[in-house]
């Protein structure tokens, strides 16, 4: 028998994780060698087990799964990556792939799909659900909002007003709206509470 696929589990969810083990290693070329319920353990776990995939999910405790993607991605460059994830925003889904993971499946994928992401994705190459492709196919170019464009827009989804905004920010109130008018324009929308809900369906922000 050929070498087995050697995974690392990162997911808080103890009884999902139990889930998606009993799937994984309901084959044979397919083992679980670590498992994780935050990111901070993730470098060590794939080191320790040479893993040849890590699966990851966005949403932990600690580091978000975006900060343990980018450092799997720069500490353990021989582990392909992919994201398991409820997070379904066109956003969440470009920042995974963007910060090196190859897969991208949202948690309600089947174990058909589950077995040829981790497939492809040990194989080197990208797999993403046709959900999730045409949620990239929606995105549009040039929507890429800045740093300080995303920091209002948290700040405006958290309920605060022009002159709380600038305040916490540092910024005075009517840079506040120069920056507000950016942010509509890129997110094609006519109002701030548009651009709320565009921003969560996007994934550009989470409400907890």
């Amino acid at each position: 028998m050929s070498e087995q696929i050697r995974i690392v589990l990162i997911e808080d969810q103890y009884f999902f994780r139990l889930a998606l083990k009993t799937t994984i290693e309901s084959r044979a070329d397919m083992r679980i060698v670590g498992e994780a319920d935050r990111g901070a353990a993730a470098v060590e776990l794939c080191r320790q087990h040479t893993a040849h995939v890590a699966i990851v999910d966005l949403k932990m405790p600690g580091m978000s799964g975006f900060e343990v993607l980018a450092a799997l991605h720069r500490e353990c460059p021989a582990t392909r990556l992919m994201v398991l994830s409820n997070y379904e925003g066109s956003e969440d889904i470009h920042r995974a792939l963007s910060a090196g993971a190859l897969a991208y499946l949202t948690k309600d994928a089947g174990a058909e799909e589950l077995i040829g992401a981790i497939l492809s994705v040990h194989a080197g190459k990208r797999f993403v659900s046709k959900s999730v492709g045409a949620m990239l196919a929606g995105r549009m170019p040039g929507s890429e909002l800045t740093e300080r464009e995303l920091d209002v827009l948290r700040l405006l989804a958290a309920g605060c007003s022009n002159r709380e905004i600038g305040h916490r920010l540092g910024i005075s109130e009517n840079t506040v709206r120069i920056h507000m008018g950016r942010v509509l324009d890129k997110l094609g929308v006519a109002d701030r509470t548009q651009a709320v809900l565009t921003a969560l369906q996007r994934g550009l922000v989470h409400v907890d």
